[in-house]
């Protein structure tokens, strides 16, 4: 029924929305594009998607001193400007309510003129990241992509509602105006080639709100985060908060010539071409997927501090001073690594969550249960998706889910009284964890957890084992314990680790841990000690 009045209301736009020539036949005796004085700025395309009910820039070039005329057909009023000393224009446009199509007539008079054709206003949203970003929804080489086939052979159905600018731009040295890629409609063939859990984000969003959804996709395979960052957000917001000698490691990271060749290294050169050409777009947020290779880098203990002035750059550069754009990432998945019993990914996903400490308006998609041993790719991106974009529909747009918006977490973790563990509360990565005694000895460790809404356990009874437990003693060596599920909390068998005083889930690179909430979201790996890596 969505479906049918989301296209009824389409028909109904187009049918009352005057032509341009309607608009501006009292000016122009020609309004097809003519190759003239004027610009526009290459994100600015037929089929573009622009965000709905704000005041959305358009900007391009030209002579100095030439007047500028931009006219949509939603409200036929006339933007006028004048280029600056540069050649630069910009005219901010007020868009209506989800709807569409409409056109965009941009004009310099006599001299020339643009006409953007195929417009919708809806939602817009930009996607980034590396290489689970990357990942096509048609999957790649032996790597393939769960539910792909379905959301395939139907992207058809959403074709017109899912918009995709999927930049391709190699790196730049200096910040680039332009990219080469347009503005497409995802049907089948245009949906195999996108971002998966881009695209599963969009359709997700388009069902629920019934609009338009635009996606700006810009990630790069491999890259590492500085290059997301100008060098300006280095200078402030990372030197002197992580040790010098790691500072000056990452500026010595040097791109090779080649726009094109190996995964971006150096500072800002992502930032220069994928970035920069399309600041200032008008759009609701961000959804960001990257880490792997930062782990590979050794560049664990301050990722959170990259991460907060990587959003920080971006959401300035948008001119949000206020944290409105939201930022929602997805936690590393389980993976080898070359050593599955290695525990480098488990301080690495505790220093992501420590990211929700220091940027505001931000949020996490949990994947603990979603890899795969032998791919750094897993094929769960739907899941992925589908908590982003219940992070957005609670957080931004109001819609009460039923599903919350936070993550499953330990919130007390009580030992027996025999333990020798020091009762305290501790902040661990983005929560509060209260660390107690129980009134007896006893050989049973409970773990409480809060927001899994209705409990743990997924499909399952109450008393389910569960892996991925493990208990350590002063010695600080772990061993695996029986575990099982009771309601929302785990209680765990310490009774073959003498004097138990450390508990720890999921904290290796691979291992089966299980634990989900009753409503199959991933409980994320964390751990009670402080001990450093």
């Amino acid at each position: 029924m969505k479906r049918l009045l989301f296209v009824a209301a389409f028909l109904a736009t187009t049918c009352s929305t005057p032509s341009i020539k309607d608009i501006v036949k009292d000016e122009l005796n020609d309004i097809n594009p003519v190759a003239g004085v004027i610009k526009v700025a290459s994100v600015f395309t037929d089929h573009m998607v622009l965000q709905r009910e704000t005041s959305a820039p358009i900007w391009g070039w030209a002579p100095p001193g030439q007047k500028i005329t931009v006219i949509p057909t939603w409200n036929k009023r006339k933007y006028s400007t004048e280029t600056d000393a540069e050649g630069r224009w910009e005219v901010k446009l007020d868009t209506p309510k989800a709807g569409g199509p409409y056109s965009i007539l941009i004009t310099a008079g006599k001299k020339g003129n643009i006409l953007l054709n195929d417009v919708l206003i809806g939602e817009v949203w930009l996607s980034s990241g590396q290489s689970n970003m990357e990942l096509n929804l048609i999957g790649a080489t032996s790597q393939g992509v769960e539910g792909s086939y379905e959301a395939i052979a139907e992207a058809g159905e959403y074709a017109d509602r899912i918009r995709f600018l999927d930049i391709k731009e190699g790196k730049a040295f200096t910040p680039q105006d332009n990219v080469e890629e347009s503005w497409e409609l995802t049907d089948g063939e245009v949906a195999a080639k996108v971002s998966a859990v881009a695209y599963f984000f969009a359709k997700h969003l388009t069902k629920t709100l019934g609009v338009p959804v635009g996606i700006i996709n810009n990630p790069w395979g491999g890259c590492l985060l500085p290059p997301w960052v100008s060098m300006e957000y280095m200078e402030e917001h990372v030197k002197g908060l992580i040790p010098d000698e790691a500072y000056q490691n990452i500026l010595e990271r040097v791109d090779e010539p080649d726009p094109n060749r190996d995964a971006p290294r150096q500072v800002a050169t992502l930032y220069n071409s994928r970035l920069y050409p399309v600041i200032g777009y008008a759009l609701r947020g961000f959804i960001w997927y990257q880490g792997c290779s930062e782990l590979i880098f050794n560049d664990i203990p301050y990722y959170d501090k990259l991460q907060a002035a990587m959003v920080r750059c971006w959401r300035d550069a948008w001119g949000d001073k206020d944290d409105e754009l939201p930022f929602y990432f997805a936690l590393i998945a389980p993976y080898g690594y070359s050593d599955p019993k290695g525990v480098k990914r488990g301080y690495f996903v505790e220093n992501q969550l420590s990211s929700l400490d220091i940027i505001p308006n931000s949020g996490v998609a949990v994947t603990e249960t979603l890899g795969d041993m032998g791919c750094i790719h897993p094929a769960k991106k739907k899941e992925v998706a589908d908590q982003f974009a219940v992070l957005a529909l609670e957080n931004v747009y109001g819609v009460k889910t039923g599903l919350g918006n936070g993550f499953a977490h330990p919130d007390q973790v009580t030992f027996p009284a025999n333990s020798k563990v020091e009762p305290k509360t501790i902040h661990q990565a983005g929560y509060d964890l209260e660390i107690l005694k129980a009134d007896a000895p006893g050989k049973k460790i409970v773990v409480h957890f809060a927001d899994t809404r209705i409990g743990l356990g997924h499909y399952s009874d109450y008393g389910t084992p569960v892996k991925g437990f493990e208990v350590a003693g002063p010695n600080k060596v772990f061993r695996s314990v029986p575990a099982e599920i009771q309601w929302d909390s785990v209680v765990i068998d310490c009774s073959s680790v003498p004097n138990a005083v450390a508990v720890r889930y999921a904290f290796h690179n691979w291992c089966e841990a299980d634990l989900l909430t009753t409503l199959g979201v991933p409980v994320a790996s964390f751990r009670t000690d402080d001990w450093p890596m």
